[in-house]
């Protein structure tokens, strides 16, 4: 496992834990927190220490007492300038740069050499259950790593809603909510019934060719040319039936097409206002596959040159194949169709921020297979631009949320009424 996708899983951890204290995650979550604020600080102007402070224990779950931590691991990582009078901060200027990824420059910090256990059992668990379910026997025995640090690690990652425990077919299937968002019973269920493993290597196949048309896959038994098992092809087949990748359509003529994309991520990963734009993404990415696939008349070559030119120029030349291959992407307002001549249409962006967005979530799908860069709270960010007046009335406006107690361990209740026995 790399060091970015060990920032990753911090920020997986903290995002999940949230408020809840777990004292085996110590700089992990320190980590984790300074991801967090790092995604959502970047492009943002000067922000006062007091909003910095409020916004930061409101949206992000960082309470006032670690947020000096994570203030000196931002500098260290030069994301960040502080201006302080004596010892006290006055305010931050972000520096985070936009074409560094956030995760690889973290995964570099220090704190991550030196985790403890549990930490890093937590790492390979979540590492484990990013790619597929999990037989809850098979990964504690596979993975090597002590029982109880195991147990300690699922239950408080079953705590903090990383971890959801299945029982079914007589199996105890673990699956993460943070990498599949859609119908855990129904990826559990089909998980024991055919075997984990196998769920991970179609899932791996859909990743490496996102967008590819399902009834292509079926027909000929491979996707971008690798060979599907007859049990892949089951299981796409199913995972699709069932939900779990929600493959979108497209209407043409007097017939329609679904195309696979990996499962939506929860909203650790894909923040829930973001949603729409991945949508469009992937509307995005079906409509090119379309053309490039199932053409009408005038097969696209390179698809990603296609949403590259959109990008880049706003448009796409005219051609007879547009208003079929196009449809989805005017309803959903993300373009419209312009016609130059009879029967002939230019594609062109609908420029809105959104819409912008979806466009480069699209190339990124294309070109990586990864969903990235999602996870940004959009009323964080607009509250960390704000004064501290604007975030008192936020704040003011919810209900008041206490801190959760942390996850009971009970090796550590029993040691310490151990102790209190030697008092009597």
């Amino acid at each position: 496992m790399n060091k970015k996708q060990v920032a990753e899983f911090a920020f997986d951890i903290q995002t999940g834990l949230g408020r809840s204290d777990a004292p085996e995650f110590d700089r992990l979550r320190t980590i984790g927190m300074a991801a967090s604020l790092a995604v959502h600080i970047r492009g943002v102007g000067e922000i006062p220490y007091e909003v910095l402070r409020k916004v930061s224990d409101f949206y992000f779950d960082i309470p006032s007492y670690a947020l000096r931590d994570v203030i000196e691991v931002l500098e260290e990582v030069e994301f960040i300038d502080v201006v302080s009078t004596k010892s006290k901060i006055d305010r931050v200027i972000p520096t985070v740069p936009h074409f560094r990824d956030v995760y690889s420059v973290l995964g570099e910090h220090k704190d991550l050499d030196s985790l403890n256990e549990h930490e890093q059992a937590a790492i390979h668990i979540l590492g484990a259950l990013q790619q597929q379910p999990e037989n809850r026997d098979r990964l504690a025995t596979t993975s090597g790593l002590d029982k109880s640090v195991f147990d300690r690690c699922v239950k408080i990652g079953s705590h903090g809603g990383l971890i959801r425990e299945h029982r079914v077919r007589g199996r105890n299937v673990l699956v993460s909510p943070v990498y599949f968002a859609d119908n855990l019973d129904g990826l559990a269920d089909i998980a024991a019934t055919a075997g984990a493993g196998e769920i991970g290597k179609a899932l791996a196949v859909i990743r490496r060719h996102q967008g590819w048309p399902l009834s292509l896959a079926m027909t000929y038994g491979e996707i971008g040319g690798t060979k599907l098992t007859s049990t892949q092809s089951a299981l796409i087949s199913k995972l699709a039936e069932e939900g779990v990748l929600k493959p979108p359509t497209i209407a043409f003529d007097n017939t329609s097409e679904s195309f696979l994309f990996t499962p939506q991520p929860g909203r650790a990963r894909l923040d829930c206002a973001n949603r729409e734009i991945y949508e469009r993404a992937m509307a995005l990415v079906a409509a090119v596959r379309k053309g490039q696939l199932l053409p009408d008349q005038y097969k696209i070559k390179w698809p990603l040159s296609i949403l590259r030119a959109l990008r880049d120029r706003g448009f796409l030349g005219s051609n007879s194949d547009a208003n079929a291959q196009y449809r989805n992407l005017v309803v959903m307002k993300v373009a419209y169709l312009k016609e130059t001549l009879a029967g002939r249409w230019q594609l062109h962006l609908l420029p809105t921020e959104e819409n912008k967005a979806a466009l480069d979530l699209a190339i990124q799908l294309l070109q990586t297979g990864e969903l990235a860069g999602m996870e940004a709270n959009n009323e964080a960010r607009i509250a960390l631009s704000k004064d501290e007046k604007y975030i008192q009335s936020v704040v003011a406006a919810a209900e008041l949320r206490k801190r959760e107690k942390k996850a009971v361990d009970e090796q550590a209740v029993f040691e310490f009424e151990q102790l209190m026995l030697t008092f009597n």
